[in-house]
Parts: C-alpha cells; sequence; structure tokens
C-alpha cells in the first residue's frame, strides 16, 4: 500500500480550498442577482398589485427568514404568537388564498404595509414591508378571530360578533404594535355587524369607539341611528345620546347645545328603563344648564327624588343647592 506523504497532500488540500472558494464566490453571485432583482414598479400601490399578479416574482421580495405573528385563543384569552416562518412563500401565498376565498379587501397604506379585512371583522391580516431600494415583505401578523371563537349553532351570532370586537380591544391595549389603528378598528367592524343584526349592545360599543377616537369616526347620522337605537333598551346610551344631540359628536366644545328640546326628552325616556339614573342626569341638566334653562329648585327636586330610590353621592350637591335658597317645589316636578 501506497503512504501518502505530506508533499503528496498539499495538492489535494489546494484544490479543496479552491473548491470552497469557488463555491463562495458563485453563492456571492448568485445573492447578489437576488438583490440586483429589478423592482416591479416605483410606487408602493403598483408594486403590490404586481406582487398579487405575478407569483414568480414574490421571493425575489419577501425577507428570509419571515417573521409570523398571529393570536392563539387559550380558553377565553388571546395570546399573541410570534416564530420565522420556515418556508415564506407558502407563507405568502396562503395570505393570497385567503384573501380569495373569504373576500378580504386589501387597503395599502403608505409607506409600508398593507391591511386585508373583510367588513365583518372576522378576518384581519397584515403584511409589513420595508424599503430600501425595493419593497421587501418583513412581517406577516394574522389577527384573524373568526375562525377561532368555534360556538354551538344556536349561539347569538351578534354575541359573537360582540366578543370579537371585544378581543381585538383587549389585543390592542396590551400588545406594544404598530397595528393599533387597525385592530380598533376591527373591533369597530364586529360592533357594527352586532349592530346590523339587532343588538342594541353591539350598537352602543360601535358608537362609544367611535365616538373616543380609537376607532374611525363614524359620519354623524350614523353615530346618532346608533345611538337612538341603543337608548331604548341601555339608561347609559340614552345619556351619552342626550350629549351628542348637543355636541353632535365634538365633545369639549363650548357652543351652545345644538338641540336642547332632543336632548331634554332623551334624559326624559330613560325613566322607563332606569328612574333613578334618570333623574340624577336630569338633576345635572337643570343645575348647570348645559342642556335645559337652568333651575335650581327643578334641580334640587331630581336629586332629592334620586336620593330618595337609593341614589349615592348627593349629599353635597343637595346642601349646596339649598344654600343658595333652592327650594324644591315637589319631587314630581323633576319629571
Amino acid at each position: 500500500m501506497t503512504t501518502m506523504t505530506s508533499r503528496n497532500r498539499a495538492p489535494l488540500q489546494h484544490r479543496a480550498t479552491s473548491s470552497l472558494a469557488a463555491l463562495a464566490l458563485c453563492a456571492a453571485a448568485l445573492m447578489s442577482n437576488a438583490q440586483a432583482a429589478p423592482c416591479p414598479a416605483s410606487n408602493f400601490d403598483d408594486f403590490f398589485k404586481t406582487l398579487q399578479d405575478r407569483p414568480e416574482i414574490r421571493m425575489n421580495h419577501v425577507r428570509k427568514p419571515l417573521t409570523l405573528q398571529w393570536v392563539e385563543m387559550q380558553g377565553d384569552l388571546p395570546h399573541v404568537k410570534n416564530s420565522a416562518a420556515s418556508d415564506p412563500g407558502r407563507e405568502l401565498q396562503g395570505v393570497f388564498a385567503l384573501q380569495k376565498s373569504k373576500g378580504l379587501k386589501a387597503t395599502v397604506e403608505r409607506p409600508d404595509r398593507v391591511i386585508l379585512r373583510d367588513e365583518n371583522g372576522e378576518s384581519l391580516v397584515i403584511l409589513v414591508f420595508e424599503q430600501k431600494n425595493c419593497w421587501t415583505l418583513n412581517r406577516i401578523e394574522d389577527w384573524s378571530l373568526g375562525q377561532q371563537l368555534y360556538t354551538t349553532s344556536a349561539a347569538d351570532p351578534a354575541a359573537i360578533a360582540i366578543k370579537r370586537g371585544d378581543l381585538y380591544i383587549r389585543i390592542a391595549g396590551e400588545t406594544p404594535s404598530n397595528s393599533l389603528i387597525a385592530l380598533y378598528a376591527s373591533a369597530l367592524d364586529n360592533y357594527l355587524y352586532g349592530a346590523s343584526l339587532g343588538s342594541a349592545k353591539a350598537a352602543y360599543a360601535a358608537a362609544g369607539i367611535s365616538l373616543s377616537g380609537q376607532a374611525p369616526q363614524l359620519p354623524t347620522p350614523r353615530m346618532q341611528n346608533l345611538l337612538e337605537t341603543a337608548a331604548k333598551t341601555i339608561p347609559e346610551a340614552g345619556i351619552t345620546l342626550a350629549y351628542f344631540y348637543c355636541d353632535e359628536g365634538e365633545s369639549g366644545s363650548n357652543l351652545p347645545c345644538a338641540n336642547p328640546d332632543k336632548a331634554l326628552q332623551a334624559l326624559k325616556d330613560i325613566a322607563r328603563l332606569d328612574l333613578k339614573t334618570a333623574l340624577v342626569e336630569l338633576g345635572n341638566a337643570y343645575a348647570t344648564g348645559n342642556i335645559a334653562a337652568p333651575n335650581t329648585s327643578q334641580a334640587l327636586a331630581c336629586f332629592l327624588e334620586a336620593q330618595s330610590m337609593g341614589a349615592t353621592g348627593l349629599d353635597n350637591t343637595i346642601e349646596n343647592l339649598k344654600a343658595k335658597g333652592s327650594i324644591a317645589q315637589s319631587a314630581a316636578h323633576c319629571l
């Protein structure tokens, strides 16, 4: 057997080194070619449309590793999960398949993201890009809750929509994210869907989140309609409606009440739902003069009657009115 000397090994080592170097150069060349792939469009809207229409170019514009973020229900609580996609191309293809099967509307939000959602708020997927020479997909956020809230066939669809809306708000409040606006908007979508099914609770929630400024502001006529629907069965909605008649959704305005007669009637209407609450609110209205003409005697009558029904926290208010010379004419005078 011939023994290989160190002199004979050297050429093999040299050849191995040369082969590795060649492979490295080849890989570098491939990477350079990938990076040099032309950008299919000069603006983000056209770029995303091209990404949808041309599957063959998608992998040139997907970061590796691609970050995935999604919500997983554990019991009644949502938990946000993160991982890296083992097959980025398949993940992106899955998003476009979901968009097609569910009829999701794509909204391009410059400079770097696309929001895919349905009008009922069941699905919410966000594609987050990074722009250098062109755009690259960095992250897929799947906040969809529609398929995770399994219920029996007897469950109330409106109640399910309200639960989804509440969960979106919970996620937005607990998860640091640049997607808060989209989460609150999906909450609003769910509440509006529940309201369309006849739920007063959903109608009140939709008006509330819109008035809060967290979700997009609804047109004034629609907001009023939601509150009028909710006020038929929810006393708190009647109070909100009364002040909405005054400021028409522009809270903090120092202008006189725009519709004082409607506002006062809304407070009186809640008496059939919760007389004690109605009396306190009417007392406030007469005491402050922000809805009705100031009438401290009438205010005192309302507060005294509310107190007789168990309302608390009115002692100081009542004493202050009495100290100013107010005299309650009669309990019935409040209404």
